[in-house]
């Protein structure tokens, strides 16, 4: 008796993908039926860090970058998004990596999990690329065959997707447990007002204003500040807890290549559990002596005081420059730049008072940008690089129709 296999079920691809990129790493989020869920870009690692290994026959990018980043900076090519368009060369061995090149080849990593979803994608970008700049991104994305619908600012779309609680006084319920100090959003301030994004990556710390308005969410003012980005950050961290390990036994673990890049492939699990208020210790080892580092939050905040000090500083005097009438209803961190040590304190302490400050879910800008991609397939947002301003669904602006009531004879 022959028996027919059974046709292995085909996906549907009904699904919607936003890609929250910056210079640091992609982060991809799938919506449609159902709840919006991240996609495993660098098993088991949900994001997808744009790092380069040139150190071996074809560039790899990922975790394999970032794991010789300290060991072998001259292999390695990272921080290339702000460099689209100009004239710049990562050269190791026979590889040799425009920025452009390097774009290609983060973009082919993301093709698989991200077309075996969805057949509809948007990106959602730093404010400070320029328009050219968008245009290499546009062009990458047609020349390894990314389904994309459209383009927008990181900040602008998450406005518009949390545009109906601003403008209704409704918040929606923090997705991530505030610290005591975190002023709530105050639930009668309603109609239009503005916000603050503040994001951070390997490039630069920035914050955009965005005015939530009746009928659209319009960008106010943008600032970029790479004196503070995420690489400055934990340049201080590993400086200082090489620092302590010299005080404790006398050797620096920044002699070491591999030393250094074991502590600093340490500190992302450190912010992390120093920012839920746990003490941590770092473990520095090489093949004739190791020793172990204690630090507790408040060192991580004491040794960053100087960063978060001048990015709060840069982020207040952005919204003195008389972008804003009145004061902004929110400050939202993302999820990086929240988990900065003392960063999010230290804008709370330079914002006015009943300006409310909170720290964003991971996928926040991803869903954003899934959320715009049925308004693009619909044809009601402008196949352009949103940049300026994003248009409001009409059902959070229009006025309702009155019942029509017939009247009885």
């Amino acid at each position: 008796m022959l028996w027919s296999k059974k046709p292995k079920p085909v996906p549907e691809k009904s699904r919607a993908v936003g890609i929250d990129l910056t210079s640091s790493r992609a982060r991809v989020v799938t919506s449609g039926p159902g709840v919006p869920r991240p996609l495993v870009l660098d098993e088991p690692a949900e994001d997808l860090l744009l790092f380069l290994a040139l150190d071996r026959r074809t560039p790899e990018v990922g975790r394999a970058g970032y794991a010789i980043c300290r060991k072998a900076p001259h292999a390695v090519c990272s921080n290339f998004l702000p460099a689209l368009g100009q004239a710049r060369e990562w050269r190791n061995g026979r590889h040799a990596l425009t920025p452009e090149l390097a774009l290609e080849l983060a973009l082919l990593k993301l093709r698989g999990p991200v077309t075996a979803e969805s057949e509809a994608v948007a990106f959602a970008l730093p404010a400070y690329l320029a328009p050219a700049q968008v245009g290499k991104l546009v062009a990458a994305t047609a020349k390894v065959k990314l389904p994309l619908k459209g383009t927008a600012t990181g900040a602008l779309a998450l406005v518009a997707d949390r545009a109906a609680p601003l403008l209704t006084g409704k918040p929606v319920a923090p997705e991530v447990p505030a610290p005591d100090w975190v002023v709530p959003m105050r639930p009668t301030a309603t109609g239009p007002g503005a916000v603050v994004v503040v994001d951070v990556d390997e490039y630069a710390l920035s914050a955009t204003v965005v005015a939530a308005e009746r009928d659209r969410a319009r960008l106010l003012a943008p600032g970029c500040w790479p004196r503070f980005s995420v690489k400055a950050w934990k340049d201080r961290l590993l400086d200082a807890v090489s620092d302590r390990c010299v005080r404790l036994c006398r050797r620096d673990p920044r002699d070491s290549a591999e030393a250094e890049q074991a502590l600093f492939e340490q500190l992302d699990d450190a912010i992390d559990r120093t920012r839920a208020g746990y003490r941590v210790s770092l473990t520095v080892r090489t093949d004739r002596w190791f020793q172990d580092v204690p630090q507790h939050p408040e060192e991580f905040d004491a040794c960053c005081a100087t960063l978060a000090r001048g990015s709060a500083e840069a982020v207040r005097d952005l919204l003195g420059s008389g972008t804003l009438e009145v004061p902004p209803r929110a400050v939202w961190l993302t999820h990086e730049a929240g988990r900065l040590p003392g960063l999010a304190r230290a804008i709370h302490m330079n914002t006015p008072e009943g300006t409310a400050v909170e720290v964003l879910p991971p996928a926040a800008i991803a869903r954003a940008a899934a959320a715009l991609v049925p308004r693009w397939l619909a044809a009601e947002l402008p196949r352009a690089h949103l940049d300026t301003s994003v248009p409001l669904p009409a059902a959070l602006w229009e006025p309702a129709a009155e019942p029509v009531t017939k009247r009885l004879r």
